[in-house]
């Protein structure tokens, strides 16, 4: 087995994005529902959040699996609709990340949104350019730079932080971040089951910009915060409210400083749970996949609170010390047979590329089955979304944590 070096091995250079491919696949891996076959639950859904019209090809294909439909669309109703963002700031962060994600469904589908919020067709374009391109204003190129630094780090830089928080309040500033991480999710998710460009979205993703990014690759001592950006709410300052959101949420157990961050933001925290109560408590797979998924991409993205919230949940469910070993390791860490190695690949392929490729998807599909296979993309990166939050809010160790083991090197 390959010997772990220190942590602070030095990774600073100029961050390629997966080039632009065929990789993309041309038809659904998982079919989208026809109409005809909604259950009760499915119908109630499209009536709560839907917005007229036809069903978009992007609900039909969560339809194939109700329970996770019903996780997932609260939040990310919150997110497209509902944030305190205005709709022209939401849209900028929103096509970035499908840019930088290469979604041509979400791309198609937001650079419609975008237009009738006030983006130009030049602007659009000049999203897929990036932070640098000439014309953005200052504060424009920050939003921008915010979506890169966030999909190559899973962190937002001092500088990045400060400017925006020149105009941002706390809760735009954790809007703007879960904006980011929430449509990494859809995009991620939507690449990887195949959904397809709805009719009448004929925008497509630029394919003459050059696919990269500027921002370096830090370490994992640089993106750890010593100090909270936004302070985990005390006990002795909640209200009523937030006594009763976290009697409702939390079943009884004390929140951990991850709730307490984000509670303050009372219109955000309800729909986010439920994203999290369905990955944690209400999805398909085994709770040994599970934390599988959720401590590899916690350590692609260096976030020593999700390791440290999930390494003894991982132990509960059965992984051994080889196994949490593998993790850090890898898909080719010799502890794992065939299944196990596509598990931990899936997750290197969602944080490298934004989708599970063919061979590894194929592989899966052999083991598990069409909702085990979406709630493994979900999982994977709905916690991606953690991390992001935890490293950018500077979210501290809860004071028993052991953090990443020892000698371990970060990416």
């Amino acid at each position: 087995m390959r010997r772990l070096a220190p942590i602070l091995l030095l990774l600073v250079f100029v961050a390629p994005i997966a080039a632009q491919s065929p990789s993309r696949i041309n038809g659904p891996r998982v079919s989208p529902l026809p109409e005809a076959q909604w259950t009760d639950d499915i119908r109630a859904a499209f009536a709560k959040y839907g917005q007229g019209g036809a069903a978009t090809a992007e609900f039909r294909t969560w339809a194939r699996h109700p329970e996770l439909l019903k996780g997932v669309l609260p939040f990310a109703t919150y997110v497209s609709r509902e944030s305190t963002l205005s709709p022209r700031d939401r849209e900028v962060l929103i096509l970035r990340t499908a840019w930088l994600c290469r979604s041509d469904y979400v791309w198609a589908q937001h650079a419609a949104i975008a237009q009738q919020n006030g983006l130009t067709a030049d602007e659009i374009r000049r999203v897929a350019e990036g932070p640098g391109a000439t014309g953005w204003n200052a504060f424009d190129a920050t939003l921008l730079r915010m979506v890169d630094e966030l999909h190559v780090n899973a962190f937002i830089s001092d500088g990045t932080w400060s400017a925006l928080s020149a105009r941002y309040d706390r809760d735009h500033m954790i809007d703007a971040l879960f904006a980011v991480a929430e449509y990494t999710l859809l995009a991620s998710a939507a690449n990887t089951y195949g959904v397809q460009p709805d009719a009448g979205f004929t925008a497509r993703l630029p394919v003459d910009v050059p696919h990269d990014t500027k921002v370096p690759k830090l370490t994992e001592p640089q993106i750890r915060l010593t100090k909270a950006r936004v302070p985990a709410l005390e006990r002795s300052a909640w209200t009523p409210e937030i006594h009763a959101m976290f009697e409702s949420t939390n079943t009884g157990s004390s929140p951990n400083a991850f709730y307490r961050t984000i509670a303050p933001h009372r219109k955000l925290y309800p729909p986010r749970h439920m994203l999290s109560e369905y990955i944690r408590l209400k999805s398909t797979l085994t709770p040994r996949t599970r934390e599988m998924l959720i401590l590899r991409i916690g350590w692609l993205c260096r976030s020593i609170y999700e390791w440290s919230q999930h390494e003894p949940g991982g132990r509960r469910a059965g992984m051994t010390d080889a196994e949490i070993h593998g993790i850090i390791e890898g898909p080719s860490a010799p502890v794992w047979e065939k299944f196990d190695a596509a598990v931990v690949r899936a997750a290197d392929e969602l944080f490298t590329d934004s989708m599970i490729s063919d061979v590894t998807w194929n592989t899966l599909a052999k083991h598990y089955n069409t909702q085990q296979l979406m709630d493994i993309v979900i999982t994977t990166v709905g916690y991606r979304m953690v991390s992001m939050a935890l490293n950018s809010l500077g979210v501290q160790l809860e004071p028993t944590a052991k953090g990443f083991p020892p000698g371990a090197v970060g990416r």
